[in-house]
């Protein structure tokens, strides 16, 4: 009596974790049948039991969000898809695939991890029809080492700490395309180094300190030395750069922080051509649904030329997780010495989220450029699928 006890017990959690615990189905099997021989349970409850088990196994891969990948050790692998429509008078009209990035992550042991992205989309854009040119791109290739829970190091090719949009994910981006001031000073786009997608070669320290009784903690920082010649690449010069990043959150909602950036550049393969390439940031955000309220003023040198810029940002969620409307004024001087120099962006946008992986952002982006008379305004489309 005493092991025919037992076996149903073992039964009922089996059929309980088998979803945790992934339990064989020749396992359960043995056991059904060995219940039966038993004259415990008879052959239909057998049966249904299995076909309890078949059911139960069913809406757990059906709601399971991660899977394991076979490999020396568990592998996250993740990623998204970004295809973009862009309308502007000053280019032809065209589709393209805005982004394609695949993302692989783990950890080792507790305290070594690693992570590896490639962008398979992007590539150079023409200047003057807009067309891209694809190539593969390595983004990340990162070794980590937590110390405690208060401090990581990261050594290898990743995000300079450096402005809170250069840092946020593309799909984390609430307008389709950064502002102008943190695409030429970040190593974006528009930077003296080329566009280098906001990363470098180097070795960061980061973490977060100070916990508060709400669940948080009070600051965030980052500081690290790099080679300063962007990524997939050697240095071009002997000194390395510096750049660092604090943040405080007075409440879990608000960040207030800074950044600063201490380097040199060269533009040719001499290392005997050395410029300064230093800049400075504050940054401000506010989020909490339905509002996000952003904004970020940076300045720097490139050589002898001064260039600054500064962008404010709301968003408001006018149907909750659906659709967020977007306003966004964007000012950028290239140089601060040259007068009618410089840029202003207006941006209207929308974004609406089919789920939690799949949204469609639509902007307006209404360009006044001091001095000139260009009609160059633009309509975006962009579709992200997340995976």
């Amino acid at each position: 009596m005493r092991s025919i006890l037992i076996l149903s017990w073992l039964l009922v959690n089996i059929l309980i974790l088998a979803p945790l615990s992934y339990a064989a189905e020749s396992d359960v099997d043995k056991l059904l049948d060995l219940l039966v021989e038993k004259k415990v349970l008879t052959t239909e409850d057998a049966a249904g039991f299995r076909a309890d088990l078949a059911v139960k196994k069913q809406e757990e891969k059906e709601t399971q969000k991660e899977f394991i990948v076979i490999a020396g050790k568990p592998i996250k692998i993740s990623g998204y898809t970004q295809v973009r429509y862009l309308q502007d008078k000053s280019k032809n009209d065209a589709f393209d695939i805005r982004r394609a990035r695949l993302d692989l992550r783990g950890d080792i042991t507790e305290r070594w991890d690693y992570r590896t992205q490639v962008d398979f989309g992007g590539g150079t854009t023409s200047s003057t029809t807009g067309a891209n040119t694809y190539s593969v791109k390595l983004l990340d290739a990162i070794i980590g080492y937590k110390v405690n829970p208060y401090l990581k190091l990261s050594i290898g090719q990743q995000k300079i700490p450096f402005s809170q949009e250069n840092l946020a994910s593309s799909p984390k981006l609430e307008t389709i395309n950064r502002s102008q001031v943190v695409e030429a000073l970040t190593a974006r786009g528009t930077d003296v180094i080329g566009n280098q997608n906001g990363r470098d070669i180097g070795l960061q320290a980061s973490g977060s300190i100070l916990p508060a009784k709400a669940g948080y903690n009070l600051f965030d920082y980052a500081f690290g030395i790099f080679n300063g010649a962007g990524i997939n690449s050697g240095d071009t010069n002997e000194q390395k750069d510096f750049v660092g990043r604090l943040v405080y959150h007075p409440l879990k909602e608000w960040s207030i922080g800074g950044s600063y950036y201490a380097g040199r550049y060269s533009l040719t393969t001499s290392t005997r051509r050395k410029d300064d390439r230093d800049r400075i940031g504050a940054e401000f955000a506010y989020v909490k649904d339905p509002i996000s309220l952003k904004g970020e003023y940076i300045r720097g040198n490139d050589g002898a030329i001064k260039k600054d810029g500064w962008y404010l940002q709301a968003g408001y969620f006018f149907i909750p997780k659906k659709f967020q409307g977007v306003l966004k004024f964007d000012y950028y001087d290239p140089n601060t010495e040259v007068d009618q120099n410089a840029t202003n962006v207006y941006t209207l946008g929308g974004n609406w989220y089919f789920n939690k992986w799949a949204f469609l952002q639509v902007n307006y982006e209404l360009l006044d450029e001091r001095g000139k008379e260009i009609d160059n305004n633009s309509l975006i489309g962009l579709l992200t699928l997340l995976f």
